[in-house]
């Protein structure tokens, strides 16, 4: 079962956080922080970025934690400098995903295919063999999301039953 080692921007919206309603769970590790505060050296063996390797084409089986940053996209790159080296594998979500969260997008400016941290971290999860549910527990639109991407996790042999716990 993988853990998660989750930067948490202290600037974003407590209410609007998709995983801070899961820091009870002995499996999540939420590290909150400010503008200026370095991070020292992430303990995951995997960090989610845009620019990593899609998550379908790397091999998994050795990967324990799984590190996220949790902020406005804008901001990820210089969060990422303040990242003590060496950083762990980078890995993305492939292409295909859609967020079911609802998005403001009032100048038309928001990536492509971006998910809600707590999508992501399912969808590295069910990659990496575990395909829990619980995840999305505190998620409310964790329903609409598994079904808005049925298709795509079977077209990538993964869910419910296919899963393998790891």
């Amino acid at each position: 079962m993988p853990t998660f080692e989750i930067l948490v921007d202290r600037n974003e919206n407590p209410r609007k956080c998709t995983v801070q309603p899961l820091a009870y769970r002995a499996d999540f590790r939420l590290r909150r922080f400010g503008h200026r505060e370095a991070f020292g050296r992430l303990e995951a063996d995997l960090l989610l970025h845009i620019d990593g390797e899609p998550l379908d084409r790397m091999d998994l089986g050795g990967v324990g934690m799984i590190a996220v940053i949790d902020c406005h996209w804008k901001r990820c790159a210089s969060i990422l400098a303040r990242i003590e080296a060496p950083l762990p594998r980078l890995g993305r979500v492939p292409d295909g995903f859609v967020t079911a969260y609802p998005r403001r997008n009032l100048d038309g400016r928001d990536p492509e295919g971006g998910l809600a941290t707590i999508e992501a971290i399912f969808i590295a999860a069910a990659f990496r063999g575990v395909w829990d549910e619980t995840l999305l527990k505190e998620y409310h639109f964790g329903t609409t999301f598994l079904k808005d991407n049925q298709a795509v996790f079977e077209r990538y042999g993964l869910g419910g039953s296919r899963a393998k716990e790891a």
